[in-house]
């Protein structure tokens, strides 16, 4: 739009004073100029607003800390750095297993045992659960024997002896007792047994601590990507704990392409608008994409949780925002250095012409 202005502009310069022969003179070279200092100005002014542009695109993926979940001295660092790595494929490092070897086989002898004891103690349940069927059946035999032996004195006066009397409801009641005493058996055989898998479950639980620590002490690349640097050695000692990383890793599975904005010229950009992006270290190439997201978030403007008031002094936005850009060849995407720095520009759909 400048140069075709550029060129319009000068032709009616030359048809002015060439061709109509006007005289040049302060007044119409001052109008003149005016005029194409306006009409640039308003050309550069809708083309920032309809095109915008930023020359701080930047080239950025996440990174992650490696932060062992168990501690222990390493014994193998397999990764090399820079070299990609696949995810969940490729080995990072190894910590010494022996604790955690031993673990697991006390555990798993200690669950083995406390399975054998629920096996005996359901042979106790079967056991206690016949000795009340037995003694329920005593305790009926002592029942009917008194009965009839009752029924007998009854009829015939002297049948029956009231000692004997005595000593069947003797033994009914001791019959009664006998049942209550297999039913407490059995009732505390089935407690041992909830008991027992109680404690079971809890080693079953323990078990697979002691099995996942086991599988911690061999550690795979988290995402594809690779290691920039390992911050120890092999015999270095390692605890889980987030200041105590042993090296960065890069995700490479996910790119990001962010540039900041001046926020007014963002006025008439949306998601989806198309952009055009270039790149220092692949100078000649222009790629296509679109802008993915405006992030309506900056630190400048963030108040972090403190017991302290913010300064007012200290407030202050240089008034920018970032916008986030995909990029349609995603093969060309990947092998983009982290840290790349570029150019982009948006086309909105507002003053195309003007783009």
């Amino acid at each position: 739009m400048i140069a075709f202005f550029t060129v319009i502009y000068c032709l009616s310069i030359w048809l002015f004073f060439v061709k109509m022969k006007i005289k040049p003179n302060p007044t119409n070279v001052a109008v003149a100029a005016v005029i194409g200092v306006l009409a640039i100005g308003a050309i550069i002014i809708l083309w920032r607003f309809s095109a915008p542009n930023s020359s701080n695109l930047v080239v950025a993926r996440y990174t992650v800390q490696l932060v062992p979940q168990v501690k222990g001295p390493i014994t193998k660092l397999h990764a090399q750095p820079n070299v990609p790595l696949k995810r969940g494929k490729d080995l990072l490092f190894e910590i010494q297993k022996d604790v955690y070897v031993n673990t697991v086989k006390q555990v798993s002898e200690s669950l083995d045992a406390a399975r054998k004891n629920i096996e005996q103690l359901e042979a106790g349940i079967v056991a206690s659960d016949a000795a009340v069927k037995r003694a329920e059946a005593a305790r009926e035999a002592a029942r009917v024997e008194l009965e009839i032996s009752e029924k007998s004195e009854a009829a015939f006066a002297g049948a029956v002896s009231q000692l004997e009397l005595k000593q069947l409801r003797e033994q009914l009641n001791a019959a009664a007792a006998g049942v209550d005493q297999a039913n407490a058996t059995l009732l505390q055989s089935q407690v041992a047994k909830q008991s027992a898998e109680s404690t079971a479950r809890s080693l079953e639980a323990e078990l697979a601590n002691a099995e996942f620590n086991l599988d911690q002490c061999t550690v795979y690349a988290p995402a594809d990507g690779f290691v920039t640097y390992w911050t120890v050695r092999e015999g270095t000692m390692v605890v889980p704990l987030p200041l105590t990383q042993v090296g960065a890793f890069v995700d490479t599975s996910k790119i990001e392409l962010v540039a900041n904005f001046p926020q007014n010229v963002l006025k008439n950009v949306k998601p989806g608008d198309q952009a055009e992006l270039a790149f220092k270290t692949r100078p000649g190439q222009i790629f296509t994409g679109a802008v993915d997201t405006i992030i309506q978030a900056s630190g400048e403007g963030q108040f972090i949780v403190t017991g302290t008031l913010p300064s007012a002094a200290s407030l202050g936005s240089d008034g920018m925002l970032v916008a986030k850009f995909s990029i349609d060849d995603e093969e060309a995407a990947k092998s983009l250095a982290i840290g790349t720095a570029g150019t982009v520009v948006i086309y909105t759909d507002t003053g195309k012409p003007f783009h």
